[in-house]
């Protein structure tokens, strides 16, 4: 059975993240949720369909078009949300030492210690999230 991809998916993924890991401790608020249906577009993606979401200025933005399944919607929102639990003054020191490096947009994502960690628990906390909430994910 295949699920519709929707706004309201995203929110009960987003809650889920928010009673799983808590709020920042770099941050006084929870992330705000801007849910996009086009395609993110930007070479800084490691993905071949394109930019699934970002994290930027307390905005989690998710785009509907490149996400291929519901657990990749999982993922994703798994993924910027540990962007969200990090330290944004971090994220760009480290940024400006490998665009040094190298100032290609892909090797800073696949490089960047901040994106390894949060592919790691977007695949450690997916399947999780996904086996947790399938009835709700699935519920038409």
């Amino acid at each position: 059975m295949k699920a519709t991809i929707d706004r309201q998916k995203v929110l009960l993924i987003l809650d889920w993240c928010i009673l799983r890991f808590g709020i920042s401790k770099f941050r006084e608020e929870f992330p705000q949720l801007r849910v996009c249906k086009s395609k993110g577009n930007s070479s800084y993606s490691n993905r071949e369909l394109g930019l699934c979401g970002t994290y930027v200025d307390g905005t989690i933005t998710i785009y509907l078009a490149t996400i291929s399944s519901v657990k990749v919607l999982c993922e994703t929102v798994i993924h910027e949300y540990k962007h969200y639990l990090m330290n944004d003054n971090e994220y760009d020191k480290l940024e400006k030492k490998l665009i040094k490096k190298n100032p290609d947009e892909n090797f800073i994502y696949n490089n960047h210690p901040h994106e390894k960690r949060a592919r790691r628990m977007e695949k450690k906390w997916g399947e999780i999230c996904f086996n947790e909430l399938r009835y709700y994910l699935y519920k038409k």
